[in-house]
């Protein structure tokens, strides 16, 4: 879990600039079941946990294309063996449970640890670093082979990799596979390749980055400023549209991250999820009408829905590696000890997309279990399922949890097509990645009026800033921005945003905001603080205000 946390926050980092052996512990402390009647045009739902056998300490669990669940867990024999893992088929009601697999899988150095991504062909499930062949298919499984993958050697060996993989997803043509790769520097780059089958292992081929490398060029129209790129990639989550765009996390209107989906043929980037807050995983239902999603939308006290509820141009790249704070305030510090949820929420997509102030189901039951990843839907496109923690427990303690849609009629699903290899901005030339700089010092001119000065800066030990100054600035010759955002991060000290802004014109804003967080890690991280700094004012204090609504950093916790 640490691990995995660690390498969440480098990323949330990347993007916009470990398993632990659990202790014996009951698979529940309650195992609540709620029935919800909601006004958003899914009807009446149903949420319950999956009954698992009284010995099965449970890691993660996702459904199969045929229905299945298929879980992995410890149990009192394996619990102090190093990457042993046991994997299971079951009914999502608890019965006709099955063995598949009981065994070591070797960690690799720069690996994520274990996913578990089932092929949509049912006889075979991405690990990550191998692929678990079953014969004859998953649910009847009388053999196993563990497969090893071979990645490109000038990434998976390359000084500048610290994870040659941290998230990895499958098409649903059984053949491509993207995955989100880490580099020193804070830099990131998601791919995707063909996964081949060879005598003895996986061979990814025809291997293309999908993501911004850089994230700025010169602006032809004004000599002497940059223009910002458009900013692909992110954390890989799901293929959608039949396999022919994937599902991230990610940014585009919004400061604060949100869920994305990126075409592969035509490269447009479409907006998910609009909400202020810290929105993440979209998981897409069969016909793709609607979506489970990761958000601390329903989390007042720890949503930090003021750090993005006025709108900013160009505003990832402002708020820059505070969202990887962000990160451990909402999300880690949720699971750890601060009282709070992170979902999952169940949302009509193209509400989600289209519908301002829409906020969708919330499936959370139960305050002291938290949300933790995988989420997935049964083919049936009226059941979906996702892993949830005891709060503290350093996931020793699980359950999976599952909601019924009791009176959606679900479409046909997305027929599946083949995975393009024609993506036209796709780069085969893996060494560009080695071209990489974050750091950035320039001027950025507005269509019509003034100018943001903006600078990024990365700098050694998990640390660095972003400043941005906006002076007049306007794209539309009728809203201005002036003013200023400051971000200094420091993972081995305490972290601080400030801002002074004012939007002006027929959209009226304002931030007069400080924040400062304590170290993001240990078991209290990313505490935000209050107390009294060396220049007489609190070390956190202010608001923001936009289109009627005010935010105080007071109203979250601690």
């Amino acid at each position: 879990m640490l691990k995995k946390r660690i390498i969440s926050v480098l990323l949330m980092l990347s993007l916009l600039l470990s398993v632990v052996t659990p202790t014996l512990a009951s698979n529940e402390a309650s195992d609540s079941t709620s029935q919800k009647h909601n006004s958003n045009g899914i009807g009446k739902i149903n949420v319950s946990s999956v009954p698992l056998p009284n010995n099965a300490k449970l890691l993660d669990g996702t459904y199969t294309y045929s229905g299945k669940v298929l879980i992995s867990y410890k149990t009192e024999n394996d619990i102090d063996t190093t990457d042993f893992y046991n994997l299971a088929v079951l009914g999502d009601d608890g019965t006709n449970f099955k063995v598949i697999f009981s065994g070591v899988i070797p960690t690799k150095p720069k690996a994520n640890g274990i996913r578990y991504m089932p092929f949509q062909d049912n006889k075979r499930v991405l690990l990550g670093d191998y692929v678990l062949e079953c014969m004859p298919n998953l649910d009847n499984c009388k053999s196993t082979k563990l497969v090893p993958i071979v990645f490109p050697s000038i990434l998976e060996q390359d000084a500048n990799t610290t994870h040659h993989w941290s998230e990895i997803i499958i098409a649903p043509d059984n053949k491509h596979m993207s995955w989100t790769m880490l580099r020193s520097g804070f830099s990131a780059a998601a791919l995707i390749g063909v996964l081949e089958r060879k005598t003895d292992n996986y061979v990814l081929e025809h291997v293309q980055i999908i993501s911004t490398v850089q994230g700025f060029k010169n602006d032809p129209n004004h000599q002497g400023f940059i223009i910002p790129n458009p900013v692909r990639g992110g954390e890989v989550k799901q293929f959608v549209k039949g396999g022919n765009a994937i599902s991230l996390v990610g940014a585009k209107e919004n400061s604060t991250t949100d869920s994305v989906v990126q075409d592969l043929t035509y490269g447009n980037i479409t907006q998910i999820t609009h909400t202020p807050g810290y929105d993440e995983t979209t998981i897409f239902s069969p016909d793709e009408r609607l979506g489970i999603v990761m958000s601390t939308r329903f989390s007042k006290n720890t949503d930090p829905a003021i750090f993005g509820l006025m709108p900013r141009p160009y505003g990832p790249m402002s708020l820059g590696g505070l969202n990887g704070i962000l990160y451990m305030y909402s999300v880690d510090g949720v699971r750890k000890f601060r009282a709070g949820n992170i979902g999952p929420v169940l949302i009509d997509i193209n509400r989600s997309m289209n519908q301002a102030g829409y906020q969708g189901v919330q499936l959370t039951t139960d305050e002291n279990w938290i949300f933790c990843s995988p989420m997935s839907w049964h083919p049936d496109g009226k059941r979906a399922m996702w892993v949830e923690m005891v709060r503290g427990s350093n996931g020793s303690q699980k359950r999976l949890r599952k909601v019924n849609l009791l009176d959606y009629k679900p479409e046909k699903p997305v027929p599946i097509k083949p995975t393009t290899d024609n993506i036209p901005y796709g780069i085969k030339d893996l060494t560009v990645l080695n071209s990489v700089y974050s750091n950035i010092d320039g001027k950025i001119a507005g269509k019509r009026s003034g100018y943001i000065s903006y600078l990024n800066n990365v700098s050694p030990n998990y640390s660095g800033k972003t400043e941005t100054q906006y002076v007049n600035f306007s794209d539309d010759g009728v809203n201005f921005y002036n003013g200023y955002e400051k971000v200094h991060y420091n993972y081995a000290g305490e972290s601080r945003y400030e801002a002074n802004i004012k939007l002006t014109g027929t959209k009226q804003g304002e931030m007069n905001l400080r924040a400062t967080f304590s170290v993001p890690g240990g078991a209290t991280p990313a505490r935000l603080l209050f107390e009294t700094d060396v220049d007489g004012k609190p070390k956190s204090y202010g608001y923001a205000k936009y289109n009627g609504i005010i935010l105080n950093i007071e109203d979250l916790l601690e």
